[in-house]
């Protein structure tokens, strides 16, 4: 039993670092300008970092992370992760990487497409995605991976983090991000079912940010 779970653990470290497996391969084709502990790819637009900055600038826990913002094809429009051999050195130690979605073939949302209040909430909740992983010990890290590997665990820590992305303040621009994707974005229905199956409504956001007013 124990073996077994130790395997598990395992597995949901590795699917939680899966969005960043490639990121030490040709490090040198890689530019980065660094912001502090931040380190950004020279090809991320400035119009995208200056919305990212918005959410950033308040959020001066994260400030004290390692954090690389990188372009790489992916399967949703962007992702957060720690990166797997980090989380084994210890908390100190540990280093982030946010993915940003460069496939011109994407079926889904384009950050290039989104507006800027929608922009800023989706940055806010990929910050908040590295809030919660640096609340938490190695453990919980790895129940986090393991958690994505089903539908309804991918529900329970998206709308966890969408609650994490209100209570930050940023509930009005999660809002018009979600509210985008779902009614004004050109992505294809197979990508708005999984938005608005796995993620918070509009209407869920709004309820939940008059409870914290």
């Amino acid at each position: 039993m124990v073996l077994r779970d130790l395997l598990l653990l395992l597995i949901g470290l590795l699917t939680a670092s899966s969005a960043i497996s490639q990121e030490i391969v040709n490090p040198k084709l890689k530019k980065y300008n660094k912001i502090g502990k931040l380190k950004v790819d020279t090809t991320f637009k400035q119009s995208y970092l200056d919305d990212f900055m918005v959410p950033y600038a308040e959020f001066s826990d994260l400030q004290n992370c390692r954090i690389k913002i990188k372009n790489k094809k992916l399967k949703t429009t962007m992702a957060a992760r720690p990166n797997f051999f980090s989380v084994l050195l210890g908390k100190k130690n540990r280093r982030y990487v946010i993915v940003v979605n460069n496939d011109k073939n994407f079926e889904g949302v384009h950050l290039n497409d989104v507006p800027n209040k929608a922009r800023i909430g989706l940055f806010a909740h990929e910050l908040m995605h590295i809030r919660d992983y640096e609340s938490r010990r190695l453990s919980g890290i790895m129940e986090r991976g393991y958690q994505y590997l089903s539908k309804q665990g991918k529900i329970k820590v998206e709308q966890h983090t969408d609650s994490l992305t209100i209570a930050a303040g940023f509930g009005q621009q999660l809002y018009h991000w979600a509210s985008y994707v779902l009614h004004d974005s050109d992505a294809c229905e197979e990508y708005k079912a999984f938005k608005a199956e796995v993620y918070m409504s509009p209407v869920t956001i709004l309820n939940q940010m008059e409870h914290h007013h």
